[in-house]
């Protein structure tokens, strides 16, 4: 049988920026008026079929080896709980039990039932943390920005953190104070064979992934990354639209099974990250995300469970199977891979269209291209909390002879790409309410009968026009051409189900579809006040 393959449009530019620690501001948008039409289901299209993966390719001791009888039957019992919940500090004691069960030569240390307030916690090798169950963990301090490390001091080797018999114990980052700020629960860096297990995130829109698969700056290291890692059985609640569970920046031969997201994005590999670029643009280290598996990926009322952004770096090959979307925006969403430029001395205003203009002109004037050429390759952007402006070059610009200026910030790199993969067994469910979390010019390819249903929520904290709520568009949005050329990559996604889409949607969104709803009558979004 033809496989025949499906690509996609994505026609935004990324509004969300982890590796910067920001968002990027968006203009204002009108849309048009609903207009009435009967509500008829989206009958299939024909997409590619495969069989799908053995799922022994996925199995947890290919990537993980458990620690020896003799590091298991050396058990620690944590010396105190908290039985009741208040302020505190726990992470002193925790640091000196888990230099006790290191120096010892490893072992498991067992966490007991009660709430703990930790903060910047760096775990060492050999040392494997068990909470119970009924185990609450809550970030210590209001600039809390990590409650865990991993390898970002000093290379680790054999470390886990799970819960008792398999019952995930809760992480809470629900106070208001944590609310669009910069918190992740952990930040994998320099370590080798690594699990994490069994635990739920009770998010509150923070800022940053809860888990951050990071490059790891300013090392020895040609590959400062982790390897021989999984991460498996965490659910996360009230993600941030921009952010969510996983953000992976560098890493290899890693495994992701059983995630499951609401709101924002489950399973992000964005490999933009400001250090790992400086780091490798003239080719000195690698950067990236290698041979990597994810395995039963959920999302709900989110952007998408799946997103692929390769910015500036060249990733390996990704194996996925089984991915659910209920009530998103999409299930799976594909960025080619780009270069940008910023205002390095942050020179133009960023607060007026003055600065903005300048800022093109002075950018324009780093290339000599024939006139006509394209340089930029959209608009520009705020960054760094929008202090500072960024645009993408075309690829005109990327390809053309770089001045100092430009050597300066890409020095040697190419538009990224990852190899091309294959994302097996794709659902996406619609569902009748304003779940899903919408980007601005997304909103082009909702047919004009269902945007009555968008609403443009006012107390988030976000700029206006950040995000919009409202149903389901597709199963997947796609910004690569399939040409070849540099930063364009082939992802195939096979097996598609594409459940309740009333009549209009479209179920592929490919990187030359045309709006759906050019409409000349146009209206104000309802505003409201989002439960989150």
């Amino acid at each position: 049988m033809t496989k025949t393959l499906y690509k996609l449009l994505l026609i935004c530019w990324l509004a969300i920026t982890a590796c910067s620690d920001n968002i990027e501001q968006n203009d204002e948008l009108e849309i048009p008026v609903d207009q009435p039409t009967d509500e008829k289901e989206e009958p299939p299209v024909e997409t590619p079929t495969t069989e799908p993966n053995d799922p022994s390719i996925f199995a947890t001791n290919l990537f993980y080896t458990t620690p020896s009888d003799a590091i298991k039957n050396n058990i620690f019992e944590y010396p105190n709980s908290n039985n009741a919940l208040g302020d505190g500090d726990d992470s002193a004691t925790l640091r000196t039990e888990i230099n006790k069960v290191n120096r010892e030569g490893g072992g498991v240390l067992k966490i007991p039932a009660g709430y703990y307030y930790l903060n910047n916690i760096h775990l060492k090798s050999n040392v494997h943390l068990e909470f119970d169950s009924e185990a609450v963990i809550l970030p210590a301090k209001d600039n809390t920005k990590r409650i865990f490390n991993f390898g970002m001091i000093d290379r680790i080797e054999n470390v886990s953190i799970s819960s008792t018999n398999n019952k995930p114990f809760k992480v809470d980052f629900t106070n208001p104070v944590f609310f669009n700020q910069n918190l992740s629960f952990i930040r994998i860096g320099r370590v080798d064979n690594f699990k994490l297990s069994d635990f739920i995130i009770n998010d509150r829109r923070t800022s940053l992934a809860s888990i951050l698969i990071s490059y790891v700056p300013e090392t020895t290291e040609t590959k400062p990354w982790s390897t021989n890692g999984v991460i498996e059985n965490i659910t996360q609640t009230n993600s941030h639209t921009g952010y969510g569970l996983i953000q992976g920046y560098a890493g290899q031969h890693l495994l992701f099974k059983n995630l499951e997201c609401e709101g924002g994005i489950t399973f992000r590999l964005e490999t933009d990250d400001r250090a790992m670029k400086e780091e490798i643009k003239d080719g000195a280290k690698e950067g990236g995300v290698k041979d990597i598996f994810a395995y039963d990926l959920r999302g709900s009322k989110g952007l998408t469970t799946v997103m692929l952004s390769p910015h500036f770096t060249q990733n390996g090959q990704i194996t996925i199977d089984k991915v659910q979307a209920k009530g998103s925006c999409f299930a799976v969403r594909i960025e080619h891979g780009f270069l940008e430029l910023f205002d390095e001395n942050r020179q133009f205003s960023t607060t007026n269209d003055t600065g903005r203009q300048n800022f093109i002109n002075f950018i324009e004037s780093q290339f000599d291209l024939p006139d006509g050429t394209p340089i930029l390759e959209g608009n520009p952007y705020k960054r760094n909390n929008g202090t500072q402006w960024a645009v993408r070059i075309s690829s005109e610009a990327a390809n053309a002879t770089r001045n100092a200026y430009v050597l300066g910030q890409l020095g040697s790199l190419n538009r990224g790409e990852f190899q091309d993969s294959n994302i097996i067994g794709v659902e996406a469910i619609y569902t009748n309410k304003t779940e899903a979390k919408i980007k601005q010019n997304h909103l082009q390819f909702l047919p004009c009968n269902q945007w009555s249903k968008v609403q443009n929520p006012t107390n988030l904290g976000m700029q206006n026009g950040f995000e919009y709520h409202g149903p389901s568009l597709g199963l997947s949005v796609d910004h690569t051409n399939n040409s070849g050329t540099t930063g364009n990559y082939t992802v195939t996604i096979y097996n598609q189900t594409f459940t309740g889409f009333p009549s209009g949607h479209i179920q592929n969104i490919e990187y030359d579809t045309a709006p759906i709803c050019n409409s000349n009558s146009f209206g104000t979004i309802t505003q409201y006040q989002a439960d989150f």
